[in-house]
């Protein structure tokens, strides 16, 4: 089966599209119409237009399809019975049903005879006007041959001509600075205060820290020695076994001595023997004077007495680092810095492209657990701290922040004139800012050009039939041109627009 696709054009009319058809003997002709474009004319958008296709279609011997978009295109199709496709695959894979054929009827009508002398007799019967009415049809006929030659002049005077007028209207730029600030707080956005909702994102993040001291402190490290004199008090022997402890009694905190070796005292009350003994505790508080150790501590504190005659020596002390406050404080501070800006740059990166946060806006909301390796006071040189946290960031949405400057342009708008959206541009400060409150403040700067609202078709019905000159004229009175219209009319020997407004296509030039 043989099929001719017929593409048309915003510009085409119904002589293009059928020059577009040609002469040649198909089965199916497909017109196919251009997807829906803002602000361009409808190509063949009336109904005669596409009755005119069928005909041209039905005298080819052809059927007619159409592929179109256009609600108005598909009303009319219908209405005329013409099968309508979504595309042109499916118009190649689906059965064509047309309700309606414009195709000469060659079919024999009702009664027909098949003989052909009574047809003939028929015929002449009809031939033999009455001879006192022969002048009479021949004027009618003469009246009616003229009034049909002026109907015909008149409708390719009103349907040939065509004009193409081309617009440049005043365009206005127009630019617009406005700070948004973008509000966790709030469920709903309000535009004309430039405030738009932002939300709060969280994630939970772990470190570690290892700092050094800055304490000092004291470190015991030898153990104070001596001799102590241990009396029998009874009359009985004695033994006193290494490890046998000996106190002061002079202080609140006692301190404790142990012999060093095992000792003997015969059965005789008043003997005395000779130990060493050692402090328990390293340190100087293990140095005492004489005559201050004096208790026996266990069972044998009733049968010997104790006494030191030479003071106890040797225990001494040394400076090591040591962990103050400070220090804590110090680790903690840094880590939770660290924290803050670890979970920030994870919250970042799972952003989407449009979505923005700011690190002033990141905190840490919860500490989820908190070690540190050493006490306040504890003796070591490296502090280690480990903490996990959950961090909170505020993210706002790029597009809110922009539709926020383009309420201003809008407002910033004259009467009568209406943005281009094709020319809108946006773009945002960098840095931005934001507090610890979770507000972020972005400025948004809109730019965009304004075009005036031209009626087209109160255009065509300003211009009809006007010559070129009073067109022209008219068109810069009533409309906010920045030129001349241009006005090119075919055949070129014809002054005047078009009577028929669907023969005037109006074209607007783009901004720059």
């Amino acid at each position: 089966m043989r099929e001719q696709l017929v593409n048309l054009e915003s510009h085409d009319d119904y002589h293009s599209a059928r020059d577009k058809m040609g002469q040649i003997q198909v089965d199916r002709i497909l017109l196919v119409w251009p997807k829906p474009v803002r602000g361009q004319d409808i190509p063949l958008a009336r109904k005669l237009d596409l009755l005119l296709m069928h005909r041209h279609a039905s005298r080819l011997g052809a059927h007619l399809g159409v592929v179109t978009d256009y609600e108005q295109i598909i009303d009319h199709a219908g209405s005329l019975g013409l099968p309508v496709f979504d595309s042109e695959t499916t118009a190649h894979i689906s059965l064509w049903r047309s309700r309606t054929s414009l195709r000469p009827d060659i079919t024999k009508p009702p009664g027909h005879s098949e003989s052909l002398k009574v047809a003939k007799d028929h015929l002449e019967h009809r031939r033999k006007p009455r001879e006192d009415k022969l002048n009479w049809h021949l004027i009618r006929g003469g009246i009616l041959t003229a009034i049909g030659l002026l109907s015909i002049g008149t409708l390719v005077l009103l349907a040939i001509p065509s004009a193409k007028v081309t617009l440049t209207p005043k365009y206005q730029n127009i630019v617009t600075q406005v700070t948004v600030t973008a509000d966790p707080h709030i469920t709903a956005p309000d535009y004309k205060q430039d405030t738009i909702v932002a939300t709060s994102e969280n994630t939970i993040v772990s470190g570690e820290i290892e700092i050094y001291t800055s304490g000092t402190g004291e470190l015991s490290i030898q153990y104070s020695a001596g001799t102590v004199i241990f009396t029998n008090l009874t009359y009985q022997p004695v033994t006193i076994p290494a490890g046998t402890a000996v106190s002061t009694s002079s202080r609140l905190e006692p301190n404790t001595y142990v012999t060093q070796h095992d000792a003997m005292l015969d059965e005789k009350r008043g003997l005395i023997t000779l130990v060493e003994v050692r402090a328990v505790l390293p340190g100087p508080e293990g140095n005492v004077g004489p005559s201050l150790i004096n208790r026996v501590e266990g069972p044998l504190s009733k049968q010997v007495a104790v006494t030191n005659r030479q003071p106890t020596t040797g225990g001494q002390t040394v400076a090591v680092p040591a962990v103050t406050r400070l220090d804590r404080s110090k680790a903690y501070d840094t880590l939770v810095n660290d924290l803050r800006n670890q979970g920030f740059a994870a919250i970042v990166a799972s952003l989407a492209s449009y979505q923005l946060s700011v690190i002033e806006s990141a905190v840490i909301q919860d500490v989820l657990e908190l070690n540190y390796s050493h006490s306040i006071g504890a003796h070591t040189d490296k502090l280690t701290l480990t903490m996990q946290a959950k961090v909170s960031s505020t993210v706002i949405d790029e597009q809110d922040a922009f539709q926020a400057g383009y309420i201003e342009l809008q407002d910033q708008l004259e009467s009568n004139m209406v943005l281009d959206e094709e020319t809108l541009n946006y773009s945002r400060s960098t840095p931005m800012s934001g507090n610890q409150s979770g507000e972020i403040s972005i400025k948004v700067t809109a730019r965009g050009v304004a075009s005036p609202v031209i009626d087209l078709s109160n255009v065509k019905s300003t211009i009809r039939w006007k010559p070129i000159a009073e067109a022209k004229q008219g068109l810069l009175q009533t409309l906010p041109l920045s030129k001349t219209p241009n006005i090119v009319i075919q055949p070129s020997w014809l002054n005047r627009i078009p009577w028929l407004a669907w023969r005037t296509s109006i074209i607007v030039n783009p901004p720059d």
